[in-house]
């Protein structure tokens, strides 16, 4: 129990800190932007049995890459802390395929400032092996469930402490089946996701593993990002170079010195929120 509540107040102790303020977090409207790409899942799995840690830890470090360029290219500031919320499972070894989500969240900083692609994913890692350990995931999940049905005053705080909106962004990864899929005789070739966007936040992230592939699905506000095709842009520039560093011979050697542990189809949809 002492351990499950100290991973609520480290929770709360995280959202007390602002994120960056960053040209992409402001008042959002009613329209959408949508825009996808797509990898190889083997040249990202290439990338974490090289380097180390995980797919999930590629695609965080890829998304710091992709918005370290993005953000200079709009004059932002680097040098303060840029936060997401990851999505992930706290389903119990008991409940595996079982119905239903068990889906809480880790609240990290993306590593923007790093310069250093293979620096970027270790400093990824370091977080997700710490995040793993302090189960704060565990942590929000206590503290909605408090909320629900322990005292409405506590859902009241809960939902204000939601609107301080103490993070910049959402970046979630759903692993799909490694096999095609048909509906009637025709095969599914493909899958880019979404996720909704929340006040102040006008971009979204989400990838989904398919069939050899992972899918990467940007959603934005039609008028925080018209130019939403730079950052998938910036992802793949992002991805290539963390693939590039990771697959030379000095790229594993380089990283482990330290202590811690595609294709491409633009396009914009204006669509109602």
């Amino acid at each position: 129990m002492t351990e499950n509540l100290a991973a609520a107040w480290q929770m709360i102790s995280a959202g007390l800190r602002r994120p960056a303020d960053t040209p992409l977090n402001r008042p959002i409207g009613p329209h959408r932007r949508f825009d996808w790409h797509s990898l190889d899942l083997a040249d990202v799995k290439a990338v974490k049995n090289r380097v180390g840690g995980t797919v999930n830890d590629v695609i965080l470090a890829t998304v710091a890459g992709a918005l370290r360029r993005f953000l200079q290219r709009r004059g932002a500031d680097l040098e303060t802390e840029y936060r997401a919320v990851v999505p992930v499972s706290v389903r119990r070894p008991a409940e595996q395929g079982t119905m239903g989500n068990r889906v809480s969240a880790w609240m990290m900083s993306l590593p923007i400032r790093e310069r250093d692609p293979l620096q970027r994913l270790a400093k990824v890692s370091a977080m997700t092996a710490h995040l793993k350990q302090s189960k704060q995931a565990q942590g929000i999940e206590i503290l909605t469930e408090m909320a629900e049905l322990v005292d409405p005053i506590l859902t009241l705080g809960v939902r204000l402490a939601a609107r301080i909106h103490p993070y910049n962004l959402i970046v979630t990864n759903v692993p799909g089946p490694q096999f095609p899929l048909y509906l009637l005789g025709a095969r599914m070739l493909g899958g880019h996701p979404t996720v909704p966007l929340f006040e102040y936040q006008g971009l979204g992230v989400a990838t989904f593993s398919y069939d050899g592939r992972l899918f990467w699905g940007i959603n934005a506000d039609w008028d925080l990002v018209p130019d939403l095709h730079d950052f998938v842009a910036a992802i793949a520039a992002s991805f290539r170079q963390l693939h590039e560093a990771a697959t030379s011979p000095q790229g594993p050697r380089e990283i482990r010195r330290k202590p811690h542990p595609a294709r491409r189809r633009p396009s914009r949809v204006r669509a109602q929120a």
